[in-house]
């Protein structure tokens, strides 16, 4: 088992994000390239990326904890005991829109990939 005190660990910066999202991997399998891995976002910034697909990793998403606003005006929050959950499978176009995704509380979630954590843009790949 891992604790994780988000106030110690090294965190990176995540990549294929356009904004300031920060990233510590938790377990990586170097064979097949599987991972998990904490994601955190503060509040006021964007969630940006592009539209895009693993073609070969299903995605999973843990989102623990942060509250959002989507270009349509809906929010939605998660904080103990409200969890988001979500799974893109592989090859599927997936991504913040391009407007983005405005952070109002800061924001803490997991991915698990079960593959490696390549990225195809989603124009040209299907």
């Amino acid at each position: 088992m891992i604790k994780i005190n988000g106030k110690e660990v090294e965190w990176e910066r995540a990549p294929n994000f356009v904004n300031d999202v920060q990233r510590h991997v938790l377990w990586k399998d170097e064979q097949t390239g599987a991972m998990f891995a904490i994601l955190k976002i503060q509040k006021g910034e964007y969630i940006e990326q592009p539209p895009h697909s693993h073609p070969h990793a299903n995605q999973f998403t843990f989102r623990l904890s942060g509250k959002m606003v989507l270009p349509n005006g809906n929010q939605s929050s998660f904080k103990e005991g409200d969890y988001g959950f979500g799974y893109c499978p592989k090859n599927e176009k997936h991504g913040a829109t391009p407007e983005g995704v405005k952070v109002l509380e800061d924001m803490i979630w997991i991915h698990y990939w079960d593959g490696p954590d390549d990225w195809a843009d989603s124009t040209t790949h299907q």
